[in-house]
């Protein structure tokens, strides 16, 4: 690892602190500053040439969610930005991290969080050990770094740090062989105005027929009613109540308001600005925080993992929007995984639009997801799907359907969904 700030090298067991005035102070300047930045930005966006090309200097970049405005020069450039690391640990040797941020010259913190009662081996020099009860996996961890650690980090209002958020089995993600995993990739597109980037895309596995981007109103009925892989002897029952994740999200009272289309990242790795990560009340973290702490392998942390980049990405404006919509010819319809990702027909992946449920979870292939046709200005999305009281000879012919479609692509992209 290149030479950064110092870092002091401690080991902390804790549970929660308290945030102090001093700390909080720092964060609403930040957020301050932040959205006078976005005012600013207001005035660049108009109109969009395209969302998909190269001329579009704003837009074109959207589609892949690869390329927005105020990037740093380029992607050895991001080498020079301040950074903080938090990685989530259950039990998995961190030896790759030296590797992993190799180069980057202003490494300011590495908080290691860890939860599953093993010892944290391999970690850089200089990284902070927190241990925390086993709890909200991944996502619990993020949550408690940001009201927790993170206001400690980030004491000015001239803050422009970014922030990788990893899990400790972050480079068994490179078998994706997704170049948005790559650190570097990440600390550049988070540079920007969009202020995050997801360490999963959509471009490597679908060649640009699916879009990070989601029609919100069809992401918002996603409801996942179990989920085995990587369960724990948790007692805790996996869900409570009727819930989807427009009702999770609702219950967290965001004040910053999303548009129709919104930015969804799965996998559990990505990279957010303070700025953007400051812009949400704290109020908001903590209550993520919270609702995360009710067990390890639990519906909300479904929910929040599809949240993040709703909370930390910049909102599209409404010309964004229009674009993306006009740009789409199909809403993706997959109730167990990735649900309401906008499509566009016409791409090498076209043969993959029509996928059967998780791998893991037999009776969730019996379930057929179809997308949805987008009419003009109707932007109607029609969903069609098996109901539950099909006879034994559809559900043998939906399995048998399953098996005989090509595997590479479609078990790369379902474990983008794989908790941890």
């Amino acid at each position: 690892m290149g030479a950064g700030a110092p870092i002091i090298s401690t080991t902390t067991i804790t549970t929660t602190d308290n945030i102090g005035s001093t700390a909080t102070a720092a964060v609403q300047e930040v957020a301050a500053a932040a959205a006078a930045a976005a005012v600013e930005d207001e005035t660049l966006i108009r109109t969009c040439k395209c969302v998909d090309c190269e001329e579009d200097a704003v837009c074109g970049g959207l589609w892949r969610a690869n390329r927005y405005p105020g990037m740093v020069s380029s992607v050895e450039e991001a080498i020079h930005k301040k950074l903080h690391i938090v990685v989530s640990h259950c039990n998995t040797p961190l030896n790759w991290m030296s590797g992993y941020l190799n180069g980057f010259t202003n490494v300011a913190s590495i908080h290691v969080i860890s939860k599953c009662g093993h010892e944290v081996e391999g970690a850089p020099m200089g990284a902070t050990t927190v241990v925390l009860p086993n709890v909200g996996r991944c996502d619990h961890t993020y949550a408690y770094f940001i009201t927790t650690i993170l206001p400690t980090l980030a004491t000015s209002k001239d803050d422009n740090s970014i922030v990788i958020f990893l899990k400790d089995t972050t480079t068994e993600e490179f078998e994706h062989q997704d170049p948005g995993t790559e650190p570097k990739s990440l600390v550049h597109i988070a540079s920007s105005s969009n202020g995050f980037a997801c360490g999963v895309t959509f471009d490597s596995m679908w060649a640009g027929s699916w879009s990070p981007y989601h029609d919100k109103d069809t992401l918002f009925t996603f409801d996942i009613k179990s989920y085995r892989e990587g369960s724990t002897a948790d007692e805790v029952p996996f869900r409570v109540g009727n819930k989807t994740l427009g009702d999770f999200y609702n219950s967290l009272n965001v004040t910053r308001s999303a548009g129709s289309v919104v930015q969804v990242c799965y996998g559990g790795i990505f990279a957010a600005s303070t700025a953007n990560i400051f812009k949400q009340d704290m109020r908001v973290w903590k209550t993520i925080e919270k609702a995360l702490e009710r067990g390890d392998n639990i519906q909300e942390g479904h929910y929040m993992e599809r949240s993040w980049g709703i909370l930390l990405a910049t909102p599209l404006k409404a010309s964004q929007i229009e674009a993306m919509k006009k740009h789409s010819t199909k809403v993706r319809y997959d109730p167990f995984s990735i649900h309401g990702a906008l499509l566009r027909e016409g791409k090498e992946a076209d043969d993959e639009d029509k996928e059967y449920g998780d791998d893991e979870d037999v009776d969730q292939q019996q379930q057929i997801k179809e997308e949805g046709e987008l009419s003009g200005d109707n932007w109607e999305v029609f969903h069609f799907y098996v109901l539950a009281g099909v006879g034994v000879i559809s559900a043998v012919s939906v399995i048998a359907f399953t098996l005989s479609i090509g595997t590479t692509g479609r078990q790369r992209g379902l474990q983008l969904a794989r908790r941890h």
